[in-house]
């Protein structure tokens, strides 16, 4: 409660949507690829000053850090979530091809994966970038692993490969089903292509 008198205290404007140049940014980036776009366009489409966007992100680094962290709660933590759930695996490889190969339009987000760009790109990109990109590769590789090592568990995974190198290989595929979705390949081979691929594991 402000007492009688005192002065009303005074803070920065509030000039720019957090939430708004995130999403912008990373459509941008989805889109267009995370070395392609210019801080310049971002600001410009999300109708802020570079200034301002630079006292929130504190860099270029920070606001593609920022990117990823949305990019996770949007994308991977629903990817996760399949490899987490209690069924069986062949359903699990089902449910995670579906996921992959799903129609982007009615989402309204691009092809491919964000995550996959990252990587590809890693060595131009910021150092606290580069940090997320492993972080989140570590995050995706540790729950391939889980997934794996359930089914082992279970007798489900044939396949003579550690819950390490199968891991990898479906990171792989999905690396590869996302390189050709931009590519234009249809979503209906793709998901074949998935599934000969994974045939392998079970």
């Amino acid at each position: 409660m402000q007492a009688q008198g005192d002065a009303p205290k005074r803070g920065r404007p509030q000039t720019l949507n957090r939430d708004k140049v995130l999403k912008i940014a990373l459509m941008s980036y989805w889109t267009d690829g995370p070395t392609r776009v210019a801080i310049s366009h971002i600001c410009k489409l999300a109708e802020v000053s570079k200034p301002s966007l630079y006292r929130e992100f504190g860099s270029d680094d920070g606001l593609k850090d920022a990117v990823l962290d949305l990019y996770r709660e949007m994308v991977l933590v629903p990817f996760f979530e399949i490899l987490n759930r209690e069924e069986e695996f062949a359903k699990g490889i089902e449910a995670l091809i579906a996921f992959t190969v799903q129609d982007r339009q009615p989402l309204g987000i691009p092809s491919g994966c964000l995550q996959v760009a990252m990587r590809a790109h890693k060595d131009d990109l910021g150092e606290t970038t580069r940090n997320k990109v492993d972080s989140l590769r570590r995050e995706t590789l540790d729950n391939y692993e889980g997934w794996i090592e359930r089914a082992k568990s279970n007798g489900e995974f044939k396949a003579d490969m550690s819950p390490q190198e199968a891991a990898l290989f479906c990171d792989v595929q999905n690396g590869g089903a996302m390189r050709m979705q931009r590519e234009g390949i249809s979503n209906e081979i793709i998901g074949r292509t998935m599934r000969v691929a994974f045939s392998a594991l079970v």
